[in-house]
């Protein structure tokens, strides 16, 4: 049965021009030209039957249904991402460890003792996402979040 999914090209575009509301600076970061970026895009506006952008005089905004799309997109692209990852660095063996953590917390605390976790256990991937928002996780698949602070800070 052929399954009704639109090119991973077309969402990888699509999730950087959302990202940036930019098709110019999407193209940047994926080394592809700002005319391929756009033709990806509208090849998935065609695929879906839907406007995913508005386009004004001054770029692109997503409509609501893109903002949407994009949101779930990428979640998706994410996981395809840690999944090959994964797969990459196991090799059929081993297991991974997604954590979320601060920026500061990250850089100062956790990423120093990262090599000996890896002497300890190297058959495990960690994973680290950082962002200065509160991490939820119902929207992302986190096994645990870092943060400092007090214990009533924790408790919270």
């Amino acid at each position: 049965m052929r399954r009704k999914i639109p090119s991973t090209q077309a969402l990888a575009c699509f999730e950087a021009a959302a990202r940036h509301e930019s098709y110019t600076r999407a193209a940047e970061e994926l080394a592809l030209t700002q005319s391929a970026v756009s033709r990806q895009i509208g090849a998935l506006e065609a695929f879906m039957g839907l406007a995913l952008f508005r386009r004004t005089r001054h770029g692109v905004q997503l409509t609501a249904a893109g903002a949407d799309y994009a949101r779930q997109i990428r979640r998706q692209l994410d996981a395809m991402e840690r999944d090959t990852l994964d797969a990459m660095a196991r090799q059929g063996a081993g297991g991974s460890l997604q954590l979320a953590a601060v920026p500061t917390l990250a850089t100062r605390w956790l990423i120093p003792r990262l090599p000996l976790l890896a002497q300890a256990h190297p058959d495990i991937t960690v994973h680290i996402e950082t962002q200065t928002r509160p991490f939820l996780f119902n929207d992302t698949p986190f096994d645990a979040a870092l943060y400092t602070g007090t214990p009533q800070q924790a408790a919270t």
